[in-house]
């Protein structure tokens, strides 16, 4: 806590949204994981696995996509140039080898014929064979090469066609040696003329590839069952899902997670920046916020353990309403529906048709418990808006059963937990509303009436201690909860408020002229000294009311009901006296009232305080005498910084003159009569029993005992 308290406020409430955050990332986290295990291909499975949600196969699928593609056939580009160039270069090879085999043919000037390289083996044939061979075999190589390049030669297939034309040769009568000679001039000038399309063919794998349906486990469906023999394709499953130990979490899961509990806080935090009398400007009404949430989430998670229906979920909507403000509980309540949502899917990692139905159950319900307590919160209101809950949950559930369940015997009991979620949040709100209203010190109706009891501590020293200043804050009360009625704000609060406004003066009681008899301690006491004593109470007071935990609001009015308004009475007793004297050290030291109760009870104790001592009680004496007070106090600036509007101070002094008449109304004056004595009859006593007067009555001749007297009627 000091820690907090050395932090400015918006740091500190910064650092609360971050605990918020953190904490039911956490919890959510931990309820909806789905449960890890230990297990590694060829184990065989102690128990049945299903799908938390919508898996791919990745090992079957990859391998039929492999399939798909291996199974595209391919596309090609036709080169006609590609057939001419081949059989020249085949028959400037063979020339060469002619050339080469008969010396004759070259001629005078010409270069030595220039000999293709040839296997050792190649050659010994070449050497082997005689001219007229070698040209037939020439010729029949050329054919085959010049059907084979007509035919179309795709690229890739080379080698097929080399061994086509290797069986055509030695058909043609031609030896194994004398073909090699052939097949590795072939070979070596061979070049298709059906080029592959390399673009159209990675396209039409693209395609076939995207055309395979991806192998799914749907959510729910047996991943492996007991006894099963695990495969790497269950294993790669397991892993994708986050559900082995010793592999990859299911990080997408805790991204959406954390993203989500994103949004749904900065909405919060919007709404409470847009509209700050949500939260009234305080840090312990943030603290309080945060608080109910992480509760209700708590409490959730704890009794989802029975049955997911039995989650309290109006619960954080009913505490919003009661301890903060009902507009905030609606958004308060959607946020919660939300995140008990998720609880719906524990296990699970996904969205299911309980999550929705949890969730839309928890919208309708929190939503109408909120209606019912906007303006009351007393314990049978609480109870009534659990009923109600209690109603609209199971109706909710039945119809969302109806919709989504084939047979209706599963919907009853789950509108039966329904039926136990809205009692449960009522119980709840009734227990813990008083334990959050003192640890917060927040003030609710419930704590306004509980204040208002004459018994309350400082109520009774009141009124032991300072009788005349109890009596003035009850009329006090009077006149600020009527005023306070009238334009529309806090009556209650004003009326607590009034009465202990004044409890400062507990500490000298008799230095105040309500609670003086004859004394007046002020006769012989210095202007000043006097003024200081006066003008201490409210600050008295405020630290009073600190100790005994009163709400802040209370504090507030204890501390601002008389501003900074001059003590006019010593403050002329100075001047009559002489020397040099300052009006701002006869003032009290504020603050000026910052709400409608505070500034309306500051009006009520100037006028009943002023209206005693009034010489004629006449209705338009008072009249002219609240105006003018509620002028003066304009005058003086008390005013200026409560949100009081010309049309309210109209209101206020209509309210106060109402009340005032009939305090001060006429009263008909008893005239003297002389009563006759009244006459009494004489008491007759009743009849006796014979054996009762025979054991108590005296003998005759017995006397009664000394020392008793005769009784009197």
């Amino acid at each position: 806590m000091k820690i907090m308290k050395s932090l400015s406020p918006a740091l500190t409430g910064i650092l609360a949204i971050l605990i918020t955050y953190s904490t039911l990332f956490v919890m959510l986290a931990t309820a909806i994981s789905p449960e890890r295990y230990d297990l590694k291909v060829g184990e065989v499975s102690p128990i049945t696995i299903t799908a938390t949600k919508d898996v791919v196969d990745s090992v079957t699928t990859n391998r039929l996509r492999d399939a798909a593609v291996r199974g595209v056939q391919p596309s090609y580009i036709s080169d006609s140039s590609v057939q001419p160039l081949v059989l020249s270069e085949l028959q400037a090879c063979f020339d060469g080898l002619i050339r080469y085999k008969d010396n004759s043919i070259v001629m005078e000037g010409e270069l030595e014929p220039e000999v293709p390289e040839l296997s050792d083996e190649a050659l010994i044939a070449l050497n082997q064979m005689d001219l007229e061979r070698l040209i037939a075999l020439k010729e029949q190589a050329y054919t085959q090469v010049r059907i084979t390049l007509t035919g179309k030669l795709p690229q890739g297939q080379e080698n097929k066609a080399i061994e086509n034309i290797h069986q055509a040769l030695l058909s043609g009568g031609f030896d194994e040696e004398e073909v090699a000679i052939a097949l590795e001039l072939i070979a070596g000038t061979l070049r298709p003329n059906m080029l592959l399309d390399e673009a159209t063919n990675q396209a039409n794998r693209e395609k076939a590839a995207a055309e395979v349906e991806p192998v799914q486990y749907k959510k729910g469906q047996n991943i492996v069952r007991s006894g099963d023999v695990l495969s790497a394709n269950h294993i790669e499953v397991l892993n994708d899902l986050g559900m082995l130990k010793d592999h990859q979490v299911d990080l997408t899961l805790f991204l959406g997670l954390g993203i989500l509990l994103a949004l749904l806080l900065l909405v919060l935090l919007g709404y409470t920046r847009s509209f700050p009398d949500a939260l009234g400007n305080s840090l312990r009404m943030l603290y309080l916020l945060c608080t109910i949430i992480l509760l209700t989430m708590g409490l959730s998670m704890l009794f989802s353990m029975m049955d997911i229906y039995l989650m309290p979920v109006a619960l954080g909507a009913m505490l919003t309403a009661l301890l903060i403000d009902p507009s905030l509980a609606i958004l308060v309540n959607m946020i919660l529906s939300v995140l008990t949502g998720l609880l719906a899917s524990v296990n699970s990692g996904g969205l299911t048709t309980t999550m929705f139905s949890v969730t839309l159950i928890s919208l309708m319900s929190g939503s109408l418990c909120v209606f019912i307590l906007k303006r009351h919160g007393n314990r049978l209101r609480i109870l009534l808006a659990g009923v109600c809950v209690a109603v609209v949950s199971a109706a909710g559930t039945t119809a969302v059963g109806l919709l989504s369940i084939a047979s209706t015997s599963g919907i009853w009991p789950l509108s039966l937990w329904s039926v136990g979620s809205g009692i449960l949040s009522a119980v709840l709100c009734i227990g813990l509303q008083p334990l959050l209203e003192w640890l917060f010190n927040v003030v609710t109706p419930s704590k306004l009436m509980e204040l208002s009891n004459p018994n309350q501590p400082l109520l009774r020293r009141l009124l032991l201690e300072a009788p005349g200043t109890y009596h003035h804050s009850i009329l006090v009360a009077n006149l600020a909860e009527a005023a306070t009625n009238a334009v529309g704000s806090d009556g209650l609060l004003a009326r607590v408020g009034a009465y202990y406004h004044d409890i400062g003066k507990l500490k000298r009681p008799l230095y105040f002229k309500e609670n003086q008899v004859k004394d007046n301690p002020h006769d012989r006491t210095d202007p000043r000294v006097s003024t200081a004593i006066l003008t201490a109470h409210t600050a008295d007071g405020a630290d009073m009311g600190q100790k005994a935990r009163l709400p802040q609001a209370v504090i507030d009015i204890i501390h601002q009901h008389h501003g900074d308004t001059p003590v006019l009475f010593f403050y002329d007793k100075a001047m009559k006296q002489g020397g040099e004297v300052d009006l701002e050290d006869y003032r009290y030291a504020g603050p000026k009232p910052k709400s409608k109760e505070a500034a309306i009870v500051m009006l009520a104790d100037t006028v009943e305080a002023a209206a005693r001592a009034i010489p004629e009680s006449t209705p338009e004496a008072i009249s002219q005498l609240i105006g003018n007070l509620i002028h003066s106090k304009m005058e003086d600036g008390q005013l200026d910084e409560c949100p009081l509007t010309l049309a309210d101070l109209n209101l206020i002094r209509e309210a106060f003159e109402q009340v005032l008449i009939g305090v001060y109304h006429e009263r008909v004056e008893y005239p003297k009569v002389e009563l006759p004595e009244r006459r009494r009859e004489p008491k007759v006593e009743p009849p006796k029993e014979e054996e009762e007067e025979e054991s108590t009555a005296p003998a005759p001749n017995e006397e009664e005992p000394p020392g008793k007297e005769e009784e009197t009627p």
